[in-house]
């Protein structure tokens, strides 16, 4: 999953908040300098991972994805997950996605000395370009896989990623509503 989504799980806690984004950002299992709220934050983000990258509605869409682009199917399929839980927002959440937008960028600064340097500077990028919201539309999708293609020339095929998500988009989102309610009540019941 994706920024949006890995806040989603945080319910609304300042310090989870920023360990969901820490989680793509922190390497090792030494997290000890950090405050209790924001190693729940980078563990819960790792176990999201895990469980997205063997769940078979996941894998079985990633399918779609031919190589060259297929290396980058797991990235693609995040991105385009995030513009359909943002799309759907309404469905997920019962905070208008606004509001938990701006709560994401609160939570971001307030935490900030706490951020790898990295997190920091993409933190101050997320909210100049208003990311999170820029999710409700494809072109978002478009922006966000284009800009990941210019971290280097071996990401090059993250060009044709969306376009290829969008000709595939029905096997794409059936396998999110398959996915996406059952890591969402698995979530729900490891708060309880």
């Amino acid at each position: 999953m994706n920024f949006l989504a890995h806040t989603l799980f945080a319910q609304g806690d300042a310090e989870r908040i920023a360990g969901q984004f820490c989680g793509d950002f922190v390497r090792g299992s030494d997290l000890s300098h950090f405050p209790a709220g924001i190693v729940q934050g980078i563990r819960r983000h790792r176990r999201i991972d895990a469980y997205t990258d063997q769940h078979p509605a996941v894998r079985d869409c990633l399918n779609v994805f031919e190589p060259p682009v297929r290396r980058f199917a797991g990235i693609i399929t995040d991105v385009v997950f995030d513009h359909f839980l943002a799309r759907d927002w309404d469905k997920y959440s019962d905070i208008p996605l606004e509001q938990h937008v701006d709560d994401v960028h609160a939570a971001l600064n307030e935490n900030r000395e706490l951020l790898p340097a990295d997190l920091q500077r993409f933190a101050t990028f997320i909210q100049s370009e208003n990311v999170l919201l820029g999710n409700q539309r494809y072109a978002g999708v478009e922006i966000t896989l284009n800009r990941l293609s210019r971290r280097s020339p071996k990401f090059g095929p993250l060009t044709q990623g969306a376009a290829i998500a969008l000709k595939n988009e029905a096997v794409i989102a059936a396998a999110f509503d398959t996915f996406f309610p059952e890591l969402l009540a698995l979530e729900r019941a490891n708060l309880e």
